[in-house]
């Protein structure tokens, strides 16, 4: 029997939907692979262990505290350890055969510098031990400081392949490296293919019901100066087309699609609107739940993919460049928000309901063709790691 290929994901969670959703469509991918795949996992508090267990994944022994980054050391630990390890599930950098990286928005400017350094490093090391990284499908940049640039010009040169979700992204790349190498590819989100499975958890509607699906990154200080403010705006504005689509005979359900602090975003909305709140842990009942309704308005990346990918018309309101460009995949960047207020929203709102039937028409067959670039994706994974 042929030894197992350990593959570790890096960069997913399970309490971020987006993340788990990146987690379910790697292994997905996986499954095209011949040998026996192993999944490896570094722990976190996202990353508990019983929701490791439940996956069978191996721990990544890793240790990273500031600038000290200790992994690659225990990763020379002598063969004897590392196997006394392995009988606890633990498995070291030099035994992981393959990493993929899913963080979806993880490197740029406004990321701690020191996260693109050491992934920069492991890049590296895994380039001279002859072992693919890959990045999988997501945004990145922009790069404007010199050590930034250094950092991302480490990996794009030592990277198996790069998948870019956007051609902002690109350009952004192509900041570090003018000429960019063939092994950075420009490929759509990779989690439009994933089959939406229903269970218990999905909540009864009663009549059709448009879903709202906040994000509590566009209202926080991280990105925001002035945040308390824009906050009120924010839930002004979804409270006031919850209100315009009640009165159009919809019922209006907030999807938490994270975690606790989409949860008092949502209960704020809902406080000034007749909304429904809805929290569903499995996010393939997340997707089966939103792929229901009529419509959908979203701040959350995977929310709208979520919608789109299953023809329901989305609008996305926006806080980054990866909106647009994924909102343009689907043929529907018209409905991309990006300056959010009552008026910009209602005035999308309106425009969508007025052509509901052909944007879901229109809807259904982009998502189509981006399933077909997904599996050409897969295939140029599968021939560069061999």
């Amino acid at each position: 029997m042929s030894k197992p290929l350990f593959v570790e994901i890096k960069g997913v969670q399970f309490r971020n939907k987006g993340a788990y959703l990146m987690l379910l469509a790697s292994l997905e991918g996986l499954k095209g692979i011949k040998q026996q795949v192993e999944l490896v996992l570094s722990p976190g508090p996202n990353l508990p262990y019983v929701e490791r267990a439940r996956l069978g994944a191996w721990q990544k022994l890793s240790f990273r505290r500031g600038g000290l980054d200790l992994t690659p050391l225990i990763g020379k630990l002598p063969g004897a350890v590392q196997r006394l390890f392995n009988r606890y599930g633990m498995v070291s950098e030099q035994q992981v055969d393959l990493v993929l990286e899913a963080s979806g928005f993880a490197y740029g400017d406004q990321w701690p510098l020191r996260f693109l350094q050491n992934t920069a490093k492991e890049v590296v090391r895994f380039a001279k031990a002859g072992k693919p990284f890959v990045f999988m499908p997501q945004a990145f940049g922009p790069f404007k400081t010199d050590a930034s640039k250094a950092a991302m010009r480490d990996i794009i040169q030592h990277a198996r392949l790069i998948f870019v979700r956007d051609p902002v992204s690109l350009q952004h790349l192509q900041s570090c490296v003018p000429n960019l190498p063939d092994s950075v590819v420009l490929t759509p989100d990779f989690t439009v293919g994933l089959t939406a499975r229903a269970n218990d958890e999905i909540p009864t509607v009663n009549g059709p019901y448009a879903a709202l699906i906040p994000n509590n990154k566009v209202v926080s200080s991280f990105n925001h100066a002035g945040a308390e403010q824009q906050r009120n705006d924010y839930i002004a504005a979804f409270a006031a087309a919850a209100n315009k689509l009640a009165a159009e005979g919809l019922q209006c359900v907030l999807v938490n699609h994270e975690g606790k602090e989409d949860a008092q975003l949502c209960a704020e909305i809902a406080a000034k609107a007749p909304c429904q709140i809805v929290h569903i842990d499995d996010p393939l009942a997340v997707k089966a739940f939103i792929g229901k309704a009529e419509l959908a308005i979203s701040s959350r990346f995977h929310g709208a993919v979520n919608a789109l990918s299953q023809g329901v018309p989305c609008i996305a309101t926006s806080w980054s460049h990866k909106y647009h460009a994924m909102m343009t995949d689907f043929g529907m960047a018209d409905y991309c928000v990006t300056e959010l207020s009552e008026q910009s929203l209602l005035s999308a709102l309106q425009q969508l309901l007025d052509n509901k039937a052909s944007l879901a028409a229109e809807v259904k067959l982009k998502a189509a063709g981006l399933k077909q670039q997904n599996a050409a994706m897969w295939q140029r994974l599968y021939q560069a790691i061999g």
